[in-house]
C-alpha cells in the first residue's frame, strides 16, 4: 500500500460512504450487434468484447483486499442471470484468447448454472461484473455496491437501432481510488476502438 502511487487518492475516496463513480454513457456498436445476430449468443458476445476492452485498461486491474493493493493480469466477466422463477445468480467464465473458445466456454458453464442454479462466488476480486437490461433503455443507472469490494461493474440496456446504425447505453462503475474520469474514457474508447475492429 505505501508504494501505491496512488496512495493518497486511495485513502481519500475509500474513506467516503461511497468511493464509486458511475457514468453511463452510449456507443455505438454496429458491428457487435451484427456479430450478436449471427452467433445467436447475445449476452456472451457482448460481455466478451467489453471485458477484453477493460483487460486493457490498466487501472480497472487494481482491487483493494484486505488492506492491500492487488494487480490482477486477467480480469475474468462474472454474469448476472436469470433464473426461471426470475430470481437471479451469478458465474464467471474464464476469458479465453479466441472469441469462439470464449463462447464455448461460456455456454458449458451457462448450462450448469441453469441446471443446477449454484452461483459460483470466487475467493479472489479478479473479475468485472456484467449485467444487462434489455427490457428497456436507461440515461443513468446506479446499482447497490459494498465499499470493500472494488469489483467495477458494466451494465447495458437495451439495443437502439437509429438510421442503421445500433446504440448501447452502458453504465460503467468504478473505485475512484484506482479510476480517474480519464481512464474511464480510455475505457470507453477501447471498446469502440474494438467493436470497430470486428470483422462481420
Amino acid at each position: 500500500m505505501e508504494n501505491f502511487n496512488r496512495k493518497n487518492l486511495f485513502d481519500s475516496y475509500h474513506k467516503r460512504t461511497n468511493p464509486f463513480s458511475f457514468v453511463t454513457t452510449r456507443i455505438e456498436v454496429t458491428k457487435l450487434y451484427q456479430l450478436c445476430k449471427r452467433s445467436k449468443s447475445t449476452y456472451a458476445t457482448i460481455g466478451y468484447y467489453f471485458t477484453k476492452a477493460l483487460n486493457e485498461v490498466e487501472a480497472f486491474k487494481y482491487r483493494y483486499e484486505d488492506g492491500k493493493i492487488y494487480k490482477y493480469d486477467i480480469i475474468k466477466p462474472s454474469f448476472t442471470q436469470m433464473l426461471p422463477d426470475e430470481t437471479i445468480g451469478y458465474f464467471r467464465v474464464d476469458m479465453k484468447s479466441t472469441y469462439e473458445d470464449f463462447i464455448d466456454e461460456y455456454k458449458m458453464i451457462e448450462k450448469n448454472f441453469l441446471e443446477t442454479h449454484y452461483s459460483s462466488i470466487m475467493g479472489d476480486q479478479g473479475e468485472v461484473w456484467l449485467s444487462c437490461e434489455p427490457w428497456f433503455h436507461f440515461s443513468g443507472c446506479v446499482v447497490p455496491f459494498d465499499k470493500e469490494i472494488t469489483i467495477p461493474q458494466i451494465i447495458w440496456d437495451q439495443f437502439d437501432i437509429i438510421d442503421d446504425k445500433c446504440y448501447l447505453d452502458v453504465m460503467i462503475m468504478s473505485h475512484h481510488g484506482f479510476v480517474d474520469g480519464l481512464h474511464i474514457g480510455r475505457l470507453i474508447n477501447k471498446i469502440k476502438e474494438i467493436v470497430e475492429s470486428i470483422e462481420v
